[in-house]
């Protein structure tokens, strides 16, 4: 018959809903690291109600602020935790995916056991990276009008891969592998090693107070160089929480400006207490170093790091540089330029530009002993007490992997460097577009730099209109199979109904297009003729509406 040419919808398991009560565990693979999670499910009389808690981050539990379960399909979400889920039922387990901040994170819950927990991640050893697959990601990020940027991959010091992605969407952008981008705050790994090449030279001590060059700011005899470096000196943040007219974004405003304000602002702990990043330290810092060297910041990074390192296509806005990105957003469906700061407001803490192969450069040259001792680095980075901050370098954990390094944020431009001592690995990305989070994107990166298999974020597709929906709806029948299929609007949204099936929703795809994953299944409607062509399993059937 030919009916059997038509595979039923829904092909899965069936569980009744007394058996989704009671105790889910799984293990929510983060792209960074693997937390176990408890799914806790009731039901009343009316719906069902869960909570979600991860024990290795907290003994909190939190309620799930709708919980339903349909056609073998569980569903939650959690507003506070900006999460939701959608799993399938699979013979004895739920298959699906979490959805937290753009991310699409694989989880998969099983009934009342503890899920096996996954071996550690393995290092390259000399595994060759699978670049295409980096490719196809940025690919697929430039043509979502996602992100435009730059990616660039060290190995044993020297570049195996490089990739420039969505400038092209830029109608005014004329770029090569040289144009600069701003690299914000990871200017302040490189002014951190110039300050440590003074402490080795006996110039500087990690214990020098403040108050040695500083003395009338709040707090000076306490707070010392290392307090400064690691970010727990209790000083401020003299750039300001808000990008909106910030007072930074206009002409140059001169130090002593920006230092009266590090006054005003003081101290909000004592040193050592706690972390909290502070880009009034650094702007300190930084003149502290020109006050030793008795030379403007450019000249002495010149000297001191450019030179050394061969790094030819960086420099410090005192450079005067030409040639730079701009940073645009992605707004009213078209990229828009967005205003940046005035990078002499932050010399020595976010004024540098560079390219991404500068700064493998730069990472590569400093775990080499180009600019300091080998034990320097060492001290830089493996004090325990230092969680996220080393002496002005930041360790980035990834699974049971170290990587050290920096990441750089302006108003328009994100950019990170990070090198791997074990496999002699780094990476730089430098973004001057974002619409997905730079996070998430580095984290991809890094995944699949290592050979995990990353989910492509799913974007949202536009959404139609109530009427736009409403010319494909309405009872279809076929010729080439004796199985009536329904459309209609709910909630919004497009649905179908088979004769005697449970209704399932629609995804839009493209124009005229919509799909249902779960059976294979693709519809292109032909509204001016009231028909569509079904798609499932490389077979086709072609529907009209039926008439009255």
């Amino acid at each position: 018959m030919k009916i059997k040419l038509f595979v039923v919808l829904v092909l899965l398991a069936h569980v009744c809903h007394a058996q989704i009560e009671g105790t889910w565990n799984g293990e929510l693979d983060t792209q960074t690291m693997k937390l176990p999670v408890i799914l806790k499910i009731k039901k009343d009389e009316k719906d069902f109600s869960s909570t979600l808690n991860s024990p290795k981050q907290s003994t909190k539990e939190f309620p799930a602020d709708k919980t339903e379960f349909s056609n073998n399909e569980l569903s939650f979400e959690i507003q506070k935790l900006g999460a939701s889920y959608k799993g399938i039922y699979k013979t004895d387990h739920f298959e699906g995916f979490l959805l937290q901040n753009g991310r699409n994170l694989p989880l998969n819950l099983f009934k009342g056991t503890e899920p096996k927990t996954s071996s550690d991640l393995s290092f390259l050893n000399g595994k060759a990276i699978d670049t295409k697959k980096i490719d196809n990601f940025l690919d697929h990020i430039a043509r979502n009008n996602q992100g435009i940027g730059s990616v660039s991959i060290f190995r044993n010091g020297s570049e195996v891969y490089r990739k420039d992605f969505g400038q092209h969407m830029l109608s005014n952008a004329a770029d090569d592998k040289n144009t600069l981008y701003q690299i914000g705050s990871i200017s302040k790994l490189m002014t951190a090693v110039m300050l440590h090449q003074l402490i080795e030279n006996g110039k500087l001590s990690m214990n020098d107070q403040l108050s040695k060059f500083y003395p009338d700011i709040p707090n000076a005899q306490n707070i010392t160089i290392k307090t400064m470096l690691n970010h727990t000196s209790g000083l401020g943040d003299y750039v300001g929480k808000s990008i909106e007219n910030n007072w930074l974004f206009g002409k140059p405003v001169g130090n002593d400006a920006i230092i009266k304000a590090i006054k005003k602002e003081g101290v909000s702990f004592q040193p050592g207490q706690k972390m909290q990043y502070s880009n009034s330290a650094y702007f300190l810092l930084s003149r502290i170093l020109e006050s030793i060297y008795q030379q403007p910041y450019h000249q002495i990074l010149r000297e001191k790091i450019l030179k050394k390192a061969g790094m030819n296509h960086t420099f410090s806005v005192l450079d005067h540089p030409e040639k730079i990105f701009k940073p645009y957003e992605y707004k009213d469906m078209a990229w828009t330029e967005v205003k940046d700061f005035n990078f002499q407001n932050c010399i020595g803490l976010g004024d540098i530009t560079s390219t991404p192969e500068d700064l493998n450069i730069f990472i590569n040259a400093l775990f080499a002993g180009k600019f300091i001792k080998n034990e320097t680095v060492d001290m830089m980075i493996s004090d325990k007490n230092e969680k996220l901050f080393g002496s002005g370098i930041i360790k980035m954990p990834f699974y049971n992997i170290t990587l050290y390094g920096h990441g750089g944020d302006t108003a328009g431009t994100h950019s990170t460097v990070s090198y791997e001592p074990a496999d002699q690995l780094s990476f730089a990305v430098t973004i001057n577009g974002e619409n997905y989070p730079h996070n998430s994107l580095f984290i991809a990166i890094l995944n699949l730099i290592y050979g995990k298999d990353f989910p492509y974020p799913v974007f949202e597709n536009p959404k139609n209109s109530l009427s736009e929906l409403e010319k494909y709806t309405g009872d279809y029948i076929s010729k080439d199979i004796p199985l009536g299929l329904k459309i209609f609007v709910k909630n919004d949204k497009l649905f179908a109904q088979g004769t005697g099936q449970p209704e399932f929703e629609l995804t839009y795809a493209a124009k005229d297009r919509f799909t249902f994953d779960k059976a294979e299944l693709e519809i292109n409607f032909i509204p001016e003729k009231g028909q569509f062509q079904l798609l499932q399993r490389g077979k086709r059937y072609l529907f009209g509406k039926k008439q009255p």
